[in-house]
């Protein structure tokens, strides 16, 4: 996964962090209204299609899909470029058929990284600048409801830093539902 992803560190921060100034000059009366926020955003995920196209992405392929929405494609991989949610999360894949399933990555194995994952990159711009998360949904969730992903990082904005990160795993943000003391039997652990 590395080595697919290194291609697009550089490429895909300066063509978000381009599409991201120049909205600014061309329509700076939509960051004055909170309302017009998805406005702002509709048209920086424009000018980031014009810009993405007239990069090099090394085997990655940028496709435009509806409501302008773009993906990223290469050999194994598939990634969707979104707008990461105002709580930092993932948008949920909603009702339709094609991003539930586009959302329904097999859980990871032992080999932590196979071929033929389905990604998001989520951005964001803040004070900081410009942040893009990767993750792996794993399933559907609500809107509210926390976002089913095993698989988060920060992809850095130079492939050198990608190829120096380290991934260990961690059931840190797994919740975990355990039985009240009326429904442990104390012999046989939960009685019916």
């Amino acid at each position: 996964m590395i080595d697919a992803l290194a291609p697009l560190c550089e490429p895909l921060h300066d063509a978000l962090t381009q599409a991201h100034q120049t909205a600014l000059k061309r329509a700076p009366e939509l960051t004055k209204d909170r309302r017009l926020e998805p406005v702002f955003t509709h048209l920086r995920r424009g000018f980031a299609w014009g810009e993405l196209t007239s990069r090099e992405l090394g085997p990655w392929v940028p496709r435009l899909t509806n409501n302008a929405g773009i993906t990223l494609a290469q050999d194994t991989y598939s990634m969707r470029v979104l707008h990461q949610l105002p709580d930092k999360s993932a948008p949920p894949p909603g009702p339709g058929i094609g991003r539930q399933a586009f959302y329904a990555n097999d859980t990871l194995s032992d080999d932590l990284f196979p071929e033929g994952d389905r990604l998001l990159a989520l951005w964001a711009f803040s004070r900081a600048g410009l942040s893009i998360r990767i993750v792996r949904p794993i399933g559907a969730w609500n809107f509210g409801r926390r976002e089913k992903v095993d698989l988060d990082f920060i992809l850095p904005q130079y492939s050198a830093d990608l190829e120096n990160l380290q991934f260990t795993k961690s059931d840190e943000d797994i919740e975990i539902t355990l039985p009240s003391e009326e429904e442990v039997d104390g012999q046989h652990g939960i009685s019916s």
